[in-house]
């Protein structure tokens, strides 16, 4: 059991319920679950290749894609959106994203109650039910600001 933030990542549990939607437990699909388990950021394709590739598999760019679709499709994995670039991660409490324009970081962040008030309202003024939304804040972060004044 690997700790990401404040959530314990049970990998056990995670593999079996893999087994019990008819999956097998590969040698990729078990290091990009490792990965995964041991990040607590947003990881592009790009980036879970690097991090398989420190930890000496190599697989091609196209095993990735499917071994990455496959764990989005039994909800596994959540994959992001973020200005036009796909990025994965474990599921863990509900959280939203800061995307700094100027060097491309991305930050979890933490809604207070107000939203779920919100989003309450929306669900009755419209009488429609919400399964998921997404919100991404962009802007610029501290050192991107402090670089900017700089100049």
């Amino acid at each position: 059991m690997l700790q990401q933030g404040k959530a314990m990542i049970d990998l056990d549990s995670i593999y079996q319920s893999i087994r019990a939607q008819g999956g097998r437990i590969t040698k990729v699909r078990r290091a990009i679950l490792q990965v995964f388990a041991s990040e607590s950021c947003l990881l592009s394709q790009a980036d879970l290749l690097a991090r398989l590739e420190q930890s000496g598999l190599s697989p091609n760019r196209s095993t990735l894609f499917r071994e990455l679709g496959f764990l989005v499709d039994r909800q596994i994995l959540v994959r992001n959106s973020i200005l036009g670039q796909d990025y994965y991660e474990l599921p863990k409490d509900h959280h939203h994203h800061l995307v700094c324009l100027g060097c491309g970081t991305i930050r979890q962040v933490i809604m207070p109650n107000q939203l779920q008030v919100c989003e309450a309202g929306i669900k009755k003024d419209n009488d429609f039910e919400i399964v998921h939304h997404a919100l991404e804040f962009y802007g610029y972060c501290a050192a991107c600001q402090n670089e900017s004044i700089d100049r």
